[in-house]
C-alpha cells in the first residue's frame, strides 16, 4: 500500500542502523563491572540490543503505530464505495408493491481528493512513527553512551583509590625509615579516603545510568539486571578518525519537515474536497413496482436520480474550518523548516567544538599520566614531596575523567548531527 513509503524500505534500516551501528568512539569488550556497580549484573546488553528492545517496548512507539494503523484504516475508508440502500413498501393504491434500491454516487472530482488526503495522512503517520522510533533510539543511544562513560569513570576512580592506598603504604614505609613524617601519612590517608568516597559516588552514578537504560528497555528498575557489553577506551586514533568522516546529505526531506509537508498536502486535498462538497453526493434509484390491478400486467421498472439542492447548507462552515487548518499547518511547516536549519547549524557547531575538546583532552591524558608516574617515582626516591605526588595523581585522574566526558559529548553530538541530516527518500 505504501510503496516507496514502506517502513521497511525507507526508514527502518537507515534509522535504526545509524543508532545500532558500532560506536565511532573506540570500544572494547567490557571487563566484569562488579566493582563499579553495587549489584552483580545478570545480562550483558549490546547497544544494538538495547535500542531494539527500547523501540519495541516504548509507549511512544505503540501510540505512533496505532496512529499509523488508524490512518491506514482511514485510507481504506476513503477508497470504499457506500453500500446501496434497499427499500420496499406496500400501498393500497395501484401499483401496490414498490421495491427500490438507492445507489450513492460520487460527484466527479470528489473521490480523488478524498483518497489523496487520506493517503497523505497515512504517509505523515508513517513518518511520525519513524520519528517516534528515532527519538526513542536516540534517547537510548545517548543513555547507553552516558552509562558507558560513568562505568569507565567508576573504574577509573576505583583504580585511583587503590593507588591512593598504595601511596599510604609507601608513606608509612618512609616514615618508619625516617624519611617522612606523620603529617605525610595523615595527608596520604586523607587523600585515600577522599578517593574512596569518589569511587563510591562514581559507582552510584554508574548504577543510576544503568537503571536509566533498563527503564528505556522496559525492564524493572528494582535492581540492576544488565551490564554493558562495550566500554569506551581512550584511543585517540580510532576516535578522531571515525569522527572525521564527512557528512553526506541524501536527497529527500528531513523527517520533521517531511511530516509537516505531508500534513500540508493532506490539508490542501481536504480543503479542495470540502469546496466540492457544496453539492452533496447524489443517489441513483433503481427498482420495480408490481401488482397493478386494472393496469398493465407485470412489474414496472423505476429509474430515478436524487440530487440534493444546496439551498440552505452549502458546506461553508466545514470549508472555512478546512481552510483554517491549512493555514495553521502551513505555519507549522514554516516553523519546522526554520527549526531544522537552526538545529542543524547548532549541531554542526557543537560537534566541531566537541571534537576539538576531545582532541585536546586525549593529548592531555598521556601528559598527565607521565607526570603522575614520575611524581610517584620521585616521591619514592625522596626527590619530591608527598603533596606533589598527590596533586599529580589527582590531576591525572581528573584529566582522564574529563577525557571520557569529552568523548561522550563528541559521541552524542555526532549522533545528533547524523540524526538531523537523516532524510526520507525522494518521493515518487
Amino acid at each position: 500500500m505504501l510503496g516507496a513509503w514502506s517502513r521497511a524500505r525507507y526508514m527502518r534500516r537507515p534509522l535504526l542502523a545509524m543508532f545500532a551501528s558500532a560506536l565511532p568512539v573506540a570500544v572494547t569488550r567490557a571487563q566484569p563491572a562488579a566493582s563499579a556497580i553495587p549489584h552483580a549484573p545478570t545480562r550483558s546488553i549490546t547497544r544494538d540490543e538495547a535500542i531494539a528492545i527500547a523501540v519495541a517496548t516504548s509507549t511512544r512507539h505503540t501510540i505512533a503505530r496505532s496512529d499509523s494503523a488508524a490512518a491506514a484504516a482511514q485510507l481504506r475508508g476513503a477508497r470504499q464505495y457506500e453500500n446501496p440502500m434497499l427499500s420496499s413498501s406496500y400501498t393500497g393504491a395501484a401499483p401496490q408493491v414498490h421495491v427500490l434500491v438507492d445507489i450513492p454516487v460520487d460527484w466527479p472530482g470528489q473521490r480523488t481528493p478524498r483518497i489523496d488526503a487520506a493517503r497523505a495522512q497515512l504517509k505523515a503517520a508513517v513518518v511520525r512513527l519513524d520519528l517516534a522510533d528515532g527519538l526513542v533510539a536516540f534517547d537510548t543511544d545517548t543513555s547507553y553512551t552516558r552509562a558507558q562513560v560513568l562505568l569507565a569513570q567508576s573504574r577509573l576512580y576505583a583504580t585511583t583509590a587503590r593507588d591512593a592506598d598504595t601511596l599510604v603504604t609507601l608513606a608509612r614505609v618512609r616514615r618508619d625509615a625516617g624519611d617522612a613524617s606523620d603529617l605525610d601519612v595523615e595527608l596520604a590517608t586523607l587523600a585515600a579516603g577522599q578517593s574512596a568516597n569518589g569511587a563510591t559516588t562514581a559507582m552510584a552514578s554508574a548504577a543510576t545510568a544503568l537503571l536509566r537504560v533498563q527503564l528505556l528497555m522496559g525492564l524493572s528498575v528494582d535492581s540492576l539486571q544488565i551490564t554493558l557489553a562495550d566500554t569506551i577506551v581512550l584511543t585517540a586514533e580510532r576516535v578522531l578518525s571515525a569522527m572525521a568522516v564527512p557528512r553526506t546529505i541524501s536527497s529527500g526531506q528531513p523527517l520533521p519537515v517531511a511530516a509537516a509537508v505531508l500534513d500540508v498536502r493532506a490539508a490542501q486535498e481536504q480543503a479542495a474536497l470540502e469546496r466540492r462538497r457544496r453539492f452533496a453526493a447524489p443517489t441513483v434509484t433503481l427498482g420495480v413496482e408490481a401488482i397493478n390491478p386494472g393496469g398493465p400486467g407485470g412489474p414496472l421498472p423505476v429509474v430515478g436520480v436524487n440530487i440534493p439542492l444546496p439551498l440552505v447548507n452549502r458546506n461553508r462552515a466545514v470549508t472555512a474550518r478546512a481552510d483554517a487548518d491549512l493555514q495553521r499547518l502551513r505555519a507549522v511547516l514554516a516553523q519546522a523548516l526554520l527549526e531544522q536549519q537552526i538545529n542543524v547549524s547548532i549541531a554542526e557547531r557543537e560537534a566541531v567544538a566537541a571534537r576539538t575538546r576531545a582532541e585536546r583532552s586525549l593529548q592531555l591524558v598521556a601528559s598527565a599520566e607521565r607526570i603522575s608516574a614520575l611524581s610517584l617515582l620521585a616521591y619514592r626516591e625522596g626527590a619530591a614531596t608527598l603533596m606533589t605526588a598527590l596533586e599529580a595523581q589527582r590531576a591525572a585522574r581528573d584529566t582522564r575523567a574529563q577525557a571520557l566526558e569529552d568523548l561522550a559529548t563528541l559521541q552524542i553530538a555526532d549522533r545528533l548531527w547524523q540524526w538531523l541530516l537523516l532524510r526520507t527518500p525522494t518521493q515518487r
